[in-house]
């Protein structure tokens, strides 16, 4: 969970270690991370996703250029 945290964060120092360490002491901290890092990683994968579809679909009207093209003549 650490690293995952760390990873969200993109950057860490030893004072934000310091810090996360303090936090994991605490169930209640340790849960509110949890949930920090599950929601960023269900943006990222989101984010992914839609990057994927805009490939697919300009893959696909390129795909559909090419046909005009070859209708055309």
């Amino acid at each position: 969970m650490k690293y995952r945290y760390i990873k969200m964060q993109g950057q860490t120092n030893e004072e934000n270690l310091y810090r996360l360490e303090l936090q994991f002491k605490n169930n209640d901290s340790i849960e509110i991370v949890r949930k920090q890092v599950e929601k960023y990683e269900e943006l990222v994968k989101e984010q992914v996703e839609r990057m994927e579809k805009a490939r697919q679909n300009s893959e696909r009207l390129e795909d559909l250029k090419q046909n005009m093209k070859t209708l055309k003549r």
